[in-house]
């Protein structure tokens, strides 16, 4: 399992620099050469010496899912001189929701679904459970789907700390509040936050369980997800770095799948009402530093949560109705 282990580390560090970076950028300007950068660099090139040696002779991987993980490892590449293209003409590196970023996370997401699926395969001859390898491959592609949201996560805390006249951004930093045409706020609707958060952590936990037959591995990638974005937060307010909102909420989502076996778009309706409630109950009792939420929002919430899994059902026939009610133990 050596080669797999392997894998993890090098997820594990693009996870770090991504981490690190989201939060670098709410206190200094855009630099190619930045450690987050490299930390995030480290762990894609030792996947990519991995992929190498799979290049060379067929060991560990299958051939399509070498070639799968192969086409994100070279979206990746062409997303480099894309994104330094993008923030030479528009500025500042923040947003996580510029063009460039999304060609990123897209490529990252292909990567692991290549890599999830050879290890998946590797250990055919043992069911999937979440104390194995997957719990890790499942975290490190929610992960990619939720980064997009680090831009409201760190934002909130960021703008709280700025009125409050406690900013630790540096002065470049605070030069663009008063530019229109930065970047600072990434032009990005509040709204955006909870249906985003819902769509996408519905569709990886149906995913997971219809293609895994195991309703574990999506709440235990979760919880994981979480306990380290927990530990990322302790550490960057200790160097003094940003910090942001950490997202426990999303943990009804998946738990709600476990809990509720039968019925899909029930479970589904519950976790993203449950998500969407806390999250407002949070924000409005000012416990926590949370991006904005309004009432009205928890409507679309909940659509997208009971629809998510009816859509994803009626595509792939009776079969996937009955694999994403099955709920194996782990």
């Amino acid at each position: 399992m050596k080669f797999y282990r392997l894998w993890v580390i090098a997820f594990f560090l693009k996870f770090a620099g991504s981490a690190w970076d989201a939060s670098y950028h709410f206190k200094y300007l855009f630099e190619k050469y930045s450690i987050p950068h490299i930390v995030n660099f480290t762990g894609f090139a030792i996947g990519a010496f991995l992929l190498f040696q799979e290049w060379r002779k067929l060991k560990y991987m299958d051939g399509l899912s070498r070639n799968i993980a192969t086409i994100g490892y070279v979206l990746f590449l062409i997303g480099i001189p894309l994104d330094f293209s993008y923030h030479i003409a528009y500025g500042i590196d923040l947003t996580t929701w510029s063009p460039t970023h999304f060609v990123y996370y897209i490529a990252t997401a292909i990567m692991i679904a290549g890599v999830w699926r050879g290890y998946h395969l590797y250990t055919k001859g043992t069911k999937p459970g979440w104390k194995s390898y997957h719990t890790w491959f499942a975290m490190f592609l929610l992960e990619c789907l939720v980064f997009p949201n680090m831009q409201q996560e760190n934002g909130s805390i960021s703008y709280d700390q700025y009125i409050h006249g406690k900013s630790i951004a540096s002065q470049e930093i605070l030069d663009l509040l008063s530019d229109p045409a930065s970047q600072i706020f990434g032009g990005i609707a509040p709204w955006l936050y909870p249906l985003y958060s819902t769509a996408v952590v519905s569709l990886f936990t149906v995913f997971v369980i219809r293609y895994f037959r195991n309703s574990r591995i999506p709440l235990a990638a979760a919880a994981l997800y979480i306990g380290l974005r927990f530990i990322g937060k302790l550490i960057f307010f200790e160097v003094g770095y940003p910090t942001s909102y950490v997202p426990i909420t999303l943990l009804f989502i998946p738990l709600c799948y476990l809990l509720i076996k039968k019925i899909p778009w029930a479970a589904g309706l519950a976790g993203s009402v449950l998500y969407f409630a806390a999250l407002y109950a949070i924000c409005k009792s000012g416990v926590l530093i949370t991006p904005p939420a309004v009432l009205w929002e928890i409507i679309p919430v909940a659509l997208i949560g009971a629809i998510t899994p009816l859509i994803l059902t009626l595509k792939h026939g009776q079969s996937d109705q009955e694999s994403l009610q099955e709920q194996n133990a782990g």
